[in-house]
C-alpha cells in the first residue's frame, strides 16, 4: 500500500488581534485524497484557520505568523493578493457556511459560476457555458439550464449550496475547504449535500478540510478529526480514535453533550462537567416515563387546535385567477399542562406558521384554537394582549430578537412595562435581576449590550424576557438551532429546570429529531403543511410508521 503524501502542511500557525491571541501554534497536515475535519465550538478558531489557509485574511488587521504553510509544496504565507487569486483558482476551492450571503443576489447563478472560469482563465472562453452546465449536472441540480438563468432567491437552500459546490469544484481544486456547509439545511438536504461532496472527493481524488461543530456528521464523513478549543489543537486522530476513546476532557464533553439515541439522561452532560470529573449521569427509566405520562394525559388539554388552516394568496392582481398556498392544512392536536410537545419537519412544512398562528401574530385562515377551554379565534386587541401574557414565543435567532442598542436589562424589562406588571423602577430592576438569575446569569449582565454576550447567553436573555410575564406556555421556535453542542446542552438543561420549577408547558419546534426526542413527551411530524404522524417520542423515533418520518430518522447522522 503506497504511503499518502502531505498535500497541505501547516506548522506553528498563530494569529492575534490587538486584544488577544486567536490561534496558538497550530500544526497539522492533510494528505492527498483525505478528508480531515476540524471540530470545536464557536470562537475556537476553526473558520479562522480555514480563512488563513485560503488567503482571505489579508484585508483584516490581524498579525499572522507560521513556520510553514505549504500547499502542494508551495509556500502560501508570502503570496501577493494576485498570486492568491491564482492559487484559489487552480489548487483550492471553498464552500462557505451561508450560500445566501455568498452568492450575489442581483446576478444570475450561471454567470456567477462562469465568472470564476473567466477570472482564473480556466479553459477556453467558448466552452465556459457548457462547462458550467456540466458542473451543475455533476452536483445533481435539476434542469441545469433553468438554474443557469435563475437568481439565488429563486432556489431552495439546498440548491443554492449545490451552486456554491459547483463554483468551488469547477476549477478541479486539489484541496476543498468546506466551512460548515450544511449548518442551515434540513437533515435530509444535509445528508444529500454531504453524500455529494464525498462522491466528488472520490471521483476527483481531492482532499477536503471539513469544518463543523456537529460531531455526529463528522463521524460519518471524515477520515481524521482535529479538535480545537480556544485557538489550540487539543486532540487529533482517526475517527475511531477520537469517537471511541477520546483522551482530552474537552473532547469527552463535546461527545457526550449531544442527546444520545439509546438513553434518556435526566440532565445532559456539559464540557464543564467533564472538567470537574463528573462522569456519572442519571437516566430516566421507561417505567418512570410511563407513570409520568399517565398523570399528564389524565388532565384536560391546556391548548386544543382543531382543523387549523393558514393560507397565503399567490396572486394579487384583480384580473388574475385567485391562487393560494396552504402553509398549514387542517392540522389538529392537543397540548397538555406540563407537557413538552415536539413539532418537527423540514423548512417550509408549516412549523413556524403554526407558532405564529397560535398567538395571532399571523392569524389563521380557518379552524379553531382553544386555550384553557376557551376559543381564542376572533379575540379583540385587549383580550389578545392578555393571552400573550400567558403564551410567549422564543425565537430562533436571539441576536435578531434583541435590540442592539438596548441594555439587556431594559430588553427584559420591556414586557413588564408594556403589560404594567411591576410599578416603579426599583421594583422593575429587582424583577429583571431575579429573571436573569433564574436563567443562570448574574446581575452584572443587566447593563450589557447583546453584542457583549455569547450566543448561549443571548438565548438565556431571550428566555428571561419570555418569562417576564409569568406565562404558562412557551412556544420555542428552533430556540437552540444556532447554538454549539455544549451550549445547546446547557440551554436544554435550563429549559427542563424552568419547566419543572415554574410548571411550564412547551411547544418545542425543531428540525433536529435527536434534540426533540430528548426534550419531548410526544412528537408531531409535519410535511408540506400536513400533520403526517404523531406519537410518544421514543415510540415514534424507534418505530416510525410513515415513510416521511422514516426518511427523516434515516437521514440523522449517528456516531
Amino acid at each position: 500500500m503506497s504511503k499518502k503524501r502531505p498535500l497541505l502542511q501547516v506548522e506553528g500557525l498563530s494569529i492575534s488581534s490587538q486584544e488577544r491571541l486567536l490561534l496558538n501554534g497550530l500544526s497539522f497536515e492533510i494528505n492527498t485524497n483525505e478528508i480531515v475535519a476540524i471540530v470545536g465550538e464557536s470562537g475556537s478558531g476553526k473558520s479562522l484557520t480555514a480563512l488563513s489557509i485560503a488567503g482571505l485574511l489579508f484585508q483584516i488587521p490581524l498579525v499572522v505568523s507560521s513556520q510553514k504553510m505549504q500547499l502542494s509544496g508551495q509556500e502560501l504565507s508570502h503570496l501577493s493578493p494576485k498570486d492568491w487569486q491564482s492559487v484559489r483558482g487552480e489548487d483550492l476551492g471553498m464552500i462557505f457556511q451561508e450560500p445566501q450571503s455568498s452568492l450575489n443576489p442581483s446576478m444570475r447563478c450561471g454567470p456567477q459560476v462562469l465568472e470564476r472560469l473567466q477570472k482564473n482563465k480556466i479553459g477556453k472562453p467558448k466552452d465556459y457555458r457548457k462547462k458550467v452546465l456540466e458542473a451543475f449536472e455533476q452536483v445533481q441540480l435539476p434542469n441545469p439550464e433553468r438554474i443557469f438563468k435563475a437568481y439565488p432567491h429563486e432556489l431552495s437552500g439546498g440548491q443554492k449550496q449545490r451552486v456554491m459546490i459547483a463554483m468551488a469544484l469547477i476549477g478541479s481544486p486539489k484541496l476543498l475547504i468546506a466551512d460548515e456547509p450544511t449548518t442551515a439545511l434540513d437533515v435530509t438536504v444535509q445528508k444529500e449535500i454531504l453524500t455529494l461532496i464525498k462522491a466528488q472527493q472520490k471521483a476527483h481524488q481531492m482532499s477536503v478540510l471539513f469544518i463543523s461543530h456537529d460531531l455526529s456528521m463528522v463521524a460519518q464523513f471524515a477520515d481524521r478529526v482535529l479538535v480545537m478549543h480556544q485557538g489550540r489543537l487539543v486532540e487529533g486522530g482517526t475517527v475511531a480514535e477520537i469517537f471511541k476513546n477520546p483522551q482530552d476532557q474537552y473532547t469527552q464533553g463535546l461527545l457526550y453533550a449531544r442527546p444520545q439515541a439509546d438513553k434518556r439522561l435526566k440532565r445532559l452532560p456539559t464540557v464543564t462537567d467533564f472538567y470537574e470529573k463528573q462522569k456519572s449521569f442519571k437516566s430516566i427509566s421507561k417505567a418512570t416515563r410511563v407513570k409520568k405520562h399517565q398523570a399528564l394525559y389524565a388532565q384536560k388539554p391546556l391548548l386544543e387546535v382543531k382543523g387549523l388552516v393558514k393560507e397565503y394568496p399567490l396572486s394579487r392582481s384583480w384580473f388574475e385567477e385567485k391562487q393560494s398556498l396552504k402553509a398549514v392544512n387542517e392540522v389538529s392536536f392537543d397540548l397538555y399542562p406540563g407537557e413538552t410537545l415536539g413539532l418537527v419537519g423540514e423548512s417550509g412544512c408549516g412549523k413556524s406558521t403554526i407558532s405564529r398562528a397560535l398567538i395571532h401574530l399571523d392569524p389563521p385562515t380557518a379552524g379553531d384554537i382553544r386555550y384553557k377551554g376557551r376559543s381564542i379565534v376572533g379575540l379583540n386587541p385587549e383580550e389578545l394582549r392578555e393571552l400573550r401574557k400567558q403564551i410567549q414565543l422564543v425565537f430562533q435567532d436571539p441576536f435578531a430578537a434583541l435590540h442592539p442598542l438596548k441594555y439587556v436589562g431594559d430588553a427584559i424589562a420591556e414586557p413588564l412595562y408594556v403589560h404594567g406588571l411591576v410599578s416603579g423602577k426599583a421594583a422593575q430592576k429587582a424583577r429583571v435581576i431575579h429573571l436573569l438569575e433564574q436563567v443562570g446569569l448574574a446581575s452584572e449582565y443587566y447593563n450589557r449590550y447583546p453584542h457583549q454576550l455569547s450566543g448561549g447567553q443571548r438565548q438565556r436573555v431571550v428566555i428571561a424576557r419570555a418569562l417576564a410575564t409569568e406565562p404558562q406556555l412557551l412556544l420555542l421556535d428552533e430556540s437552540v438551532a444556532a447554538l454549539d453542542i455544549s451550549v445547546q446542552a446547557q440551554v436544554l438543561n435550563l429549559l427542563n429546570d424552568l419547566k419543572e420549577g415554574l410548571q411550564l408547558s412547551y411547544l418545542f419546534i425543531s428540525h433536529d429529531l435527536n434534540v426533540v426526542k430528548y426534550m419531548a413527551d410526544r412528537i408531531l411530524v409535519m410535511q408540506k403543511g400536513l400533520l403526517v404522524e404523531e406519537g410518544e417520542a421514543d415510540e415514534l423515533y424507534f418505530h416510525p410508521q410513515q415513510p416521511y418520518t422514516q426518511e427523516l430518522i434515516a437521514a440523522l447522522p449517528r456516531i
